[in-house]
């Protein structure tokens, strides 16, 4: 998490003061409030910045102006690592202001640091829903309606920055949480409130993927289908289908509909910002693979045994990184073919298939006894 917070510290020093949002405190030069803020601002012992916010508040807390003291407060405690004290203020400070940006973005960097993925989440979407709102705000009844929009239009360019910083915070910790229910559950969230992330389409495939893992099957479907309504090209979710549906052998008809459109759409789909040209042309195969191999398997259980065997053999290098994925491909390519009579190549095929770590071992142990056993490979002469 440290990278995370020195990259906190480089944004809140760049955090420009015109990107304001929310409740605007003023407080006049030369006012007592004015110099008890300069002595807190001043003072460098915590207990002693406590304490003079403590009277602070005693003596000028009314109304919005307690939201200064909230700010100081929250930074003095995580400056001190004490992140209940400042979760405390900073919930304060959200109730007055919902607004606040500042606060809000303070707050997922110090939690950032601490790991603390409940309230990165509750922090985070604070302000996902704030940037929200003020996207949509119309021009106040004095406002100039064009000069209103740039304003917002300013204002959020602004901070993209500092926004794109909350997106990767919320997205990393939500992928490191260890139960698939618990992380499934944590990245939705981080989808609902940042869907132009561009870490929203990695979360999305998380998602689908730890329902999967969790045994939560229709939830995996629901949710997958549910972000297709609203973008039907979206290849991670029509592979994620595709894939589903084959290896479950059902609705095969709409597995194959999604694998053909996701091999359609994978030579133009675009290179995801954060992903180098390497890990790319990686996941691209994957996906590649993952389709093609849902072709064959659709037609393996359609009986189609003359078009199966041509996808799952152009799934196999692709899917060969992967133990789970290419033991279950090879495993359909060596029943497809056992079916066909073509028993030597299917014995070869299965005899790989029992050799790899996969669920699919024992499956294909079974298809391979059944013609003949493994391919027993002639010995090396010795020399």
């Amino acid at each position: 998490m440290r990278r995370f917070f020195l990259l906190f510290l480089f944004l809140v020093l760049a955090l420009p003061s015109s990107a304001q949002m929310g409740k605007q405190v003023i407080v006049r030069a030369g006012t007592p409030e004015d110099a008890a803020l300069r002595e807190i601002d001043a003072a460098a012992d915590l207990a002693q910045k406590i304490a003079l916010l403590d009277k602070f508040m005693a003596e000028f807390g009314k109304g919005d102006i307690a939201l200064l003291a909230y700010e100081r407060y929250i930074s003095a405690y995580l400056a001190a690592k004490k992140y209940d004290r400042a979760f405390e203020y900073g919930h304060k400070a959200m109730e007055m202001d919902p607004d606040n940006f500042t606060v809000a973005y303070r707050l997922v960097a110090g939690v950032a640091e601490k790991g603390d993925a409940e309230h990165v989440f509750v922090f985070g979407e604070h302000i996902g829903k704030m940037i929200e709102r003020y996207r949509n705000a119309p021009a106040p009844e004095t406002a100039d309606p064009q000069l209103w929009e740039e304003q917002k239009r300013v204002t959020l360019s602004n901070i993209s920055d500092q926004v794109a910083y909350v997106g990767q915070v919320m997205y990393t910790i939500g992928a490191q949480v260890s139960g698939p229910a618990a992380r499934a559950a944590l990245l939705e969230r981080f989808v609902a409130v940042f869907p132009d992330s561009p870490f929203a389409g990695d979360a999305q495939l998380l998602v689908a993927d730890a329902h999967g893992q969790a045994g939560n099957l229709a939830r995996k479907v629901a949710f997958a289908e549910k972000v297709l309504s609203r973008d039907p090209d979206n290849v991670n979710m029509l592979v994620a289908l595709a894939e589903h549906f084959a290896a479950q052998g059902e609705q095969v008809e709409r597995a194959e509909q999604y694998a053909r459109k996701a091999l359609r759409l994978l030579p133009q789909a675009e290179k995801p910002a954060h992903l180098t040209d390497a890990q790319w042309a990686q996941r691209k195969n994957l996906q590649t693979g993952l389709s093609r191999s849902a072709l064959g398997q659709v037609y393996v259980h359609l009986i189609r045994d003359n078009d199966a065997v041509e996808p799952l053999r152009q799934a196999s290098p692709l899917l060969k990184p992967y133990s789970f994925y290419y033991g279950r491909n090879q495993y359909f390519l060596g029943f497809v073919l056992a079916r066909m009579k073509r028993t030597l190549e299917a014995r070869e095929v299965l005899t790989e298939a029992v050799a790899i770590d996969s669920p699919y071992r024992e499956r294909a142990l079974d298809t391979l006894n059944r013609i003949g056993g493994p391919l027993r490979r002639p010995a090396k002469k010795s020399s």
